[in-house]
């Protein structure tokens, strides 16, 4: 009996080791890391309930890959060293390795889980996809062209981008990659000069927000290796002409770091937007191609959307550069409009507001200042009444305005103190 005893005990023990054995086995890894790809936050904590996985991540730059146990796994953004929760979900995270791309989008932190677990591709090759963060660009396209290449008979690599690409093999080697509206060639987002395609490397192209929310900034994520940001090295610049000369209205004619941003614009009117170098703007101004007017220093954003108000008369208010406009054109919720004021009335005393169906939009915009935008629900606007500080109605259109939905607007209002004119433009 003694001898049966020892035996059953040994067995149990056995079964004890081989139950351990087989729970141990089963119990599998993933690997995550936090990219910071936002341009509101400089630096993100990543937490899960008690544990840290990633501490003051800089913007531009990655983690290192944390490994934990496959699961179920409640995932907050903060910014770094607060605790605050500025974004939050929840990921079943199984066996392998992943990167959290945290990024803007209408100005709110938000995060994307991508997969960081493609096969290597042949000796020679690189793999590279493509993800559009970027609801405020819309579609695009994406083009990949080695350097030296022909811009202009270059295929897209990807037309009409709103979501996440399959992975495209390449040849390894150096790549000038660009980004444009969907369905044009010439509406450059973003231009990448130069990426590196290693021997059987693995990357990903996030494009995120910029600050002026038509443009788009990238960052480039190589697969358990590192990151790269791409921001844009560009702006978009207007000029509003609203010069008069001998009594007439005149025009402007402007270059910004060398592009020409207008050239013999009539006054009152808006140009197009253009791209420039951002950083310190380098301007030339003159009116009908002869009176030279002086700019103020500025500088404009990368990746931001600005205008410039050039308004006078030469005589008792001199021809003058505004300083820099930051626009917004990010874009409103769906069933939404959003609109701003600019006021560059000539010689007009006092500040000005905006009222939609007698609701205000904007109070007290000063001369060569824009309102913040207001988002209303779109429509037909009647009435749309502009007035000035002493209730003078400066501009009111019979029977209203239809405004979009998502549509991005700019009523400048132009002219001088005894003729205001409204130009309603609409900026997306």
């Amino acid at each position: 009996m003694k001898t049966i005893g020892i035996v059953l005990s040994l067995l149990l023990a056995l079964a004890a080791l081989q139950g351990c054995s087989k729970s141990s086995s089963s119990t599998s890894t993933s690997t995550l890391r936090l990219v910071n790809a936002s341009t509101n936050y400089a630096s993100l904590d990543m937490i899960s309930s008690t544990s840290t996985f990633a501490s003051a991540v800089a913007t531009g730059s990655g983690s290192s890959y944390v490994s934990i146990a496959s699961g179920t796994y409640p995932i907050t953004l903060a910014a770094a060293g607060t605790g605050i929760a500025a974004w939050q979900n929840t990921y079943a995270l199984a066996a392998g390795n992943y990167t959290l791309l945290a990024y803007t989008s209408a100005q709110h932190l938000q995060g994307a889980l991508l997969t960081d677990n493609e096969a290597a591709p042949a000796t020679g090759f690189g793999k590279i996809r493509v993800v559009n963060l970027s609801p405020d660009a819309g579609s695009v396209d994406v083009y990949l062209m080695a350097t030296g290449g022909n811009k202009s008979t270059t295929s897209p690599l990807v037309t009409y981008l709103t979501g996440l690409t399959n992975y495209f093999s390449s040849a390894q080697g150096t790549y000038e990659i660009w980004v444009t509206g969907a369905g044009n060639a010439a509406d450059v987002r973003l231009d990448i000069p130069s990426v590196t395609l290693s021997n059987q490397q693995i990357t990903t192209l996030a494009l995120t927000s910029t600050t002026g929310g038509y443009l788009v900034n990238g960052v480039l994520l190589n697969q358990q290796g590192t990151v790269s940001a791409q921001p844009n090295a560009s702006a978009r610049v207007r000029v509003v002409a609203n010069v008069t000369a001998s009594g007439a209205n005149a025009t402007v004619t402007a270059t910004a770091n060398g592009v020409s941003v207008a050239s013999s614009l009539p006054s009152p009117n808006p140009s197009p937007y253009l791209l420039v170098p951002a950083g310190a703007l380098s301007m030339n101004v003159q009116v009908n191609n002869s009176i030279a007017v002086t700019a103020p220093a500025m500088t404009v954003g990368a990746g931001a959307d600005t205008t410039l108000l050039v308004t006078g008369d030469g005589a008792s208010n001199p021809y003058a550069v505004s300083a820099p406009l930051n626009d917004d054109n990010t874009l409103p919720i769906s069933n939404n409009f959003k609109m701003r004021l600019v006021n560059g009335v000539t010689g007009l005393a006092g500040n000005i507001g905006l009222m939609g169906n007698y609701t205000p939009y904007a109070l007290n915009v000063a001369f060569g200042k824009a309102s913040t935008p207001i988002s209303q629900i779109s429509g037909l606007i009647s009435p749309l009444v502009v007035s000035s500080a002493t209730g003078l109605t400066l501009f009111n259109p019979t029977g209203g305005v239809t405004l979009q939905s998502q549509g991005v607007y700019s009523l400048f209002m132009l002219g001088n103190n005894s003729a205001p004119l409204g130009v309603l433009i609409k900026d997306r």
